[in-house]
């Protein structure tokens, strides 16, 4: 008889606790999991030159399939992993690059410019498990990545927060981290996504092509480069799942300086009190936060004084 109602017992108790188990699972698997991409376009597969990435050239147009069938791949291959919500800002030139209307009605595109989180704006609504980035190049210190730049070709020579010269890939990494997001995988040519690796931390990396100089690539095809990335972005996902990336976070205050590509608008901003001039054509402003940083910087990349109402 006793060993009957110890058999009782234990039994009691192993359905107790295995139901607190598969509660706890259940509620831990349909808690949504909440992926933010940013898609550039100089490091899609075959992208080496301006008139496949910018508005009005001969294979724009072409290129744009490209770059949305990439970000789509992403997509697939984070579902995969576990993925259940998807924020897609759009982060190349002026920012309206994407065929949205290719995309899942469960995924949400940010589009337009100028905006306070630039390309990672949409990253402060709601948290975000983890985040990707799509089609990214190398910075402008660097000597080998195709179509290289930080920010903005047109106005700025070089970008750096607290002395380092930094890609896009770094600065928006820390403006995620501003709001607790790790970076989970980054694609582009192999000197952009060792270079965003190397200074951030760990990451899956879907390297699509190789640089051969700035205006020069040994590239996969596109199939064959949706293909890395869509297993890239699961492999990402599931590490995520399991704590395998953390935010990358610069605390405050963060010198930035900005090396523009002429001297006067480095003269000019000097006569704001919250700009030094510290070269011919190079600036420092000290933010509080990434937030401030970002903002500020997309001023300075926008602004103009002819603008028109």
């Amino acid at each position: 008889m006793k060993e009957h109602i110890m058999r009782k017992l234990l039994l009691g108790t192993f359905i107790i606790l295995f139901g607190f188990t598969l509660s706890g699972f259940t509620a831990t698997e349909d808690k949504p999991i909440r992926i933010f991409i940013s898609a550039d376009m100089e490091g899609i597969a075959g992208a080496i030159e301006p008139n496949q990435i910018i508005d009005g050239g001969m294979e724009y147009q072409k290129f744009r399939e490209i770059m949305t069938n990439e970000v789509l791949a992403a997509i697939e291959g984070a579902r995969a992993g576990g993925a259940t919500e998807f924020v897609v800002a759009d982060a190349h030139g002026g920012m309206q690059n994407l065929l949205f209307d290719r995309f899942p009605d469960d995924v949400e595109i940010v589009r337009g410019s100028p905006r306070p989180h630039g390309m990672m704006e949409g990253i402060q609504d709601g948290h975000f498990d983890g985040a990707i980035y799509v089609g990214y190049h190398a910075s402008s210190a660097n000597i080998k990545g195709v179509r290289a730049h930080s920010f903005s070709s047109a106005n700025f020579s070089e970008v750096t927060l607290n002395g380092l010269a930094v890609s896009e890939g770094y600065f928006n990494a820390a403006l995620a981290g501003n709001y607790g997001v790790p970076v989970i995988m980054v694609t582009g040519d192999q000197a952009a996504t060792d270079e965003v690796a190397d200074t951030v931390g760990d990451m899956e990396k879907a390297v699509v092509k190789k640089s051969i100089s700035f205006h020069s690539a040994r590239t996969l095809t596109p199939n064959a480069a949706n293909k890395i990335i869509r297993a890239k972005a699961k492999t990402a996902v599931e590490r995520m799942r399991i704590g395998d990336f953390k935010p990358f976070i610069i605390k405050g205050p963060i010198s930035m300086q900005i090396t523009t590509h002429y001297y006067q608008p480095a003269e000019l901003l000097a006569y704001l009190k919250s700009v030094s001039r510290i070269g011919g054509r190079t600036i420092e402003y000290i933010g509080d936060d990434m937030l401030d940083l970002s903002t500020f910087k997309e001023f300075l990349a926008h602004y103009s004084l002819g603008l028109k109402p």
